[in-house]
């Protein structure tokens, strides 16, 4: 009797195993076929103005304004321009010192939009003040923000997340474009 208990569990044990294998090659199999599937992205033509789109330009910002210069000053260098090309991500900016001057800001398909206010879309929402935008366009990516993170202007960045003076919403759910969108927006 305990010899045909102790059968049934290892087979039991071995259907379990069996089909965790073949459902993992499935959702593999799977995620190879959506990327294959998926359709290669065009890489827009004309200079760095016309991947820029701006709607409602006259109620955008003075943030909405120098974003879309750094932006399209970004641009005109061909490594940041591929890396564009790359980036699907909806980032909303909302400064805690005056919100009402909030802008989205979308990637996709090459072209970039920046619109006055915060999009119920957005993937991503920093909310910061003006100091902490600038002091992230100095951090750099890679090991270059490990290095900015040591410095004296790291450590009061640093510290302003932690309190939670400042935040990032949604950044663990797209990390990937959070990163990508870090290294466009990295000076060098």
């Amino acid at each position: 009797m305990a010899h045909g208990k102790i059968e049934s569990e290892k087979k039991s044990k071995h259907r379990r195993l069996s089909l965790l294998f073949v459902s993992s090659g499935l959702a593999v199999l799977g995620y190879v076929i959506h990327r294959r599937s998926r359709p290669v992205s065009c890489v827009p033509a004309g200079g760095p103005e016309e991947r820029m789109l701006v709607k409602d330009e006259e109620n955008l910002s003075g943030l909405g304004s120098i974003m879309r210069s750094l932006i399209i000053e970004f641009l005109k260098n061909p490594r940041k321009a591929r890396l564009l090309n790359e980036i699907n991500l909806v980032l909303a900016i909302e400064p805690v010192e005056q919100p009402e001057t909030a802008i989205t800001i979308t990637f996709s398909g090459g072209y970039v939009v920046i619109e006055p206010g915060v999009a119920p879309s957005m993937d991503i929402k920093l909310v910061c003040d003006y100091e902490t935008v600038t002091r992230m366009a100095k951090m750099g990516a890679g090991m270059e923000a490990v290095k900015f993170l040591n410095t004296p202007d790291g450590k009061n960045l640093a510290r302003k997340f932690a309190s939670g003076e400042c935040r990032i919403e949604g950044a663990v759910a797209h990390p990937v474009e959070m990163m990508k969108f870090g290294k466009f927006l990295a000076l060098r």
